[in-house]
């Protein structure tokens, strides 16, 4: 049993509705190219007389309209831009509606500097409460070290207790107030995760997980449910015995 991949797959199941309204034949392809997975379909309407540069439109399984977004906005999400966390929350910078309209929906085929960028929404989430617990999962010692200077000072900030997890050995140099989890089980060489518990009301809790599934691409979901974020929370701390 894989917990990690029963609740992907898990989320796989609420199948939704993409509905782009687009003149433009690139961006529909895009799209479909990101979003077509076995959970979302992507239909295209036509924006005829409209003067106005298109929008996308999400339904869920029953049809029923869930939120909308101008494509301007929605590139972002495809192509976002990576910022460190206390950058993100100094200047204002929010993407939570961008962030939100996509939440529960697979994506597929996402490259690492996505992933990373992706993973900045959580990370400046967790710096801006300033509580909680952050736990990611790396992978490889590489992809760790890498974000070193990042993670030790996100764990002198206020309380906000880091944990850190990646396959095989650690051989990377982190602060005393990072803990570092190593393990071969061989999940933790599969996931990207970052999971985020407020560690007040819950109402900040969110979490991102993808199963690398060829070298380099990534297949997984952003969330804000608090079962999701809770059976993640749950699954890591009894796994790795961190309660």
């Amino acid at each position: 049993m894989n917990p990690l991949r029963d609740i992907l797959e898990t989320v796989g199941q609420r199948r939704k509705t993409l509905e782009v309204h687009t003149d433009e034949e690139a961006v529909i392809s895009e799209l479909r190219r990101q979003f077509d997975t076995r959970n979302v379909d992507v239909t295209r309407r036509q924006l005829g007389s409209i003067d106005e540069a298109g929008f996308v439109l999400i339904r869920d399984s029953d049809g029923e309209f869930r939120g909308a977004l101008g494509l301007d906005q929605f590139e972002a999400v495809l192509s976002p831009e990576d910022h460190p966390p206390w950058e993100l929350a100094d200047t204002g910078y929010d993407q939570t509606v961008l962030f939100s309209f996509l939440e529960n929906t697979l994506f597929s085929s996402y490259n690492r500097r996505q992933m990373l960028a992706t993973s900045r929404e959580i990370e400046e989430r967790a710096w801006r409460v300033g509580t909680g617990r952050l736990y990611a999962g790396f992978q490889r010692s590489d992809a760790l070290r890498a974000q070193t200077d990042l993670y030790d000072r996100l764990a002198t900030r206020e309380s906000v207790a880091v944990t850190v997890f990646l396959e095989g050995d650690c051989n990377v140099s982190l602060a005393d107030d990072v803990t570092v989890v190593a393990d071969s089980n061989g999940e933790l060489g599969a996931f990207w995760f970052l999971v985020y518990d407020d560690g007040e009301s819950g109402s900040q809790n969110c979490a991102l997980i993808a199963e690398e599934r060829t070298d380099g691409r990534y297949f997984g979901f952003w969330t804000f449910d608090p079962t999701i974020v809770g059976d993640l929370i749950a699954h890591l701390e009894t796994r790795y015995a961190l309660s």
